[in-house]
């Protein structure tokens, strides 16, 4: 009997020493978790403050999205897309786009843009360094199209197929120079036009193809870039040449006047649209 109270002490005593090894793993699990918030609180919040910018705020406001935190949604109409008013100019060996929208030196060239089923064309902020076009290419027939970078994991139907058009941007090779390269857009691209060229290429075209095609030649447009300090990041904007900007200034009046929505007329616009009735397709 004195043995076996000696052993019940023994375990008592031990016990604790013994529990002390899944203690720490308990703990970390649970902070881990909260530590995981905490990043993804900040991460949102960081995007925010990061681009706290008039060319943003004055231009756009920031909604929270699940899955992609704070990010920002222009004030434009109804019928607005990523990518559309402005022009290319082929610049240190690359495709650069350049927008006639006052937010267009900052979302076209760092983050992603998601079309959401509710707020429509949003851009995710992220730590991504600057890039001449965040978009994605595809190159087939006489058909060069282009789309807005999404974010991971999104991928985007090829342009001829259903729903794919209103993603792309597609235009003939000839026109992919113009100003205003909207008005060249293609509506419903066929996928049967080929002559000549096979496949797909999900790439930028070459200059040489655009020469060729286009009949005449694609000048190399030098541009600067200089930094803008934000409180949390460092970012670029271009500086371009006369030439350029003479042509941004031609075509910055249109977009004013027909692309971007004072906020209050925009929220007014949102709301109507979401009280329209559906459209009851079933019946004839």
């Amino acid at each position: 009997m004195e043995k076996m109270n000696v052993l019940i002490k023994v375990v008592i005593f031990l016990l604790p020493v013994l529990m002390l090894p899944l203690l720490p793993g308990c703990y970390t699990s649970s902070s881990q978790s909260n530590m995981n918030q905490t990043a993804q609180s900040n991460t949102n919040q960081t995007s925010q403050n990061g681009y706290n910018l008039d060319d943003l705020n004055s231009y756009g406001e920031w909604v929270q999205i699940n899955n992609y935190g704070n990010v920002w949604r222009p004030f434009v109409v109804n019928n607005w897309a990523p990518f559309d008013n402005g022009h290319w100019d082929y610049a240190d060996d690359n495709w650069t786009w350049i927008s006639y929208e006052p937010f267009g030196w900052i979302v076209y060239h760092y983050g992603s843009w998601y079309n959401d089923q509710y707020y429509g064309w949003v851009w995710i902020p992220s730590n991504n360094v600057w890039s001449p076009a965040r978009v994605v290419w595809i190159d087939y027939g006489d058909y060069l199209g282009w789309a807005p970078q999404p974010p991971a994991g999104v991928v985007y139907a090829n342009p001829w197929e259903s729903n794919g058009s209103r993603y792309w941007h597609v235009v003939r090779h000839k026109d992919f120079t113009e100003d205003n390269i909207y008005k060249y857009r293609i509506s419903n691209p066929v996928r049967n036009n080929d002559r000549g060229r096979d496949g797909i290429i999900n790439k930028p075209p070459g200059r040489n193809i655009i020469e060729k095609t286009s009949g005449r030649p694609v000048p190399e447009v030098r541009i600067q870039r200089e930094t803008v300090k934000l409180p949390e990041r460092q970012i670029q904007r271009m500086d371009l040449p006369p030439q350029e900007k003479k042509r941004v200034e031609q075509n910055t009046p249109r977009v004013r006047k027909d692309v971007l929505v004072p906020p209050d007329k925009f929220r007014k616009q949102q709301n109507e649209k979401r009280q329209e009735p559906k459209k009851d397709n079933s019946k004839k």
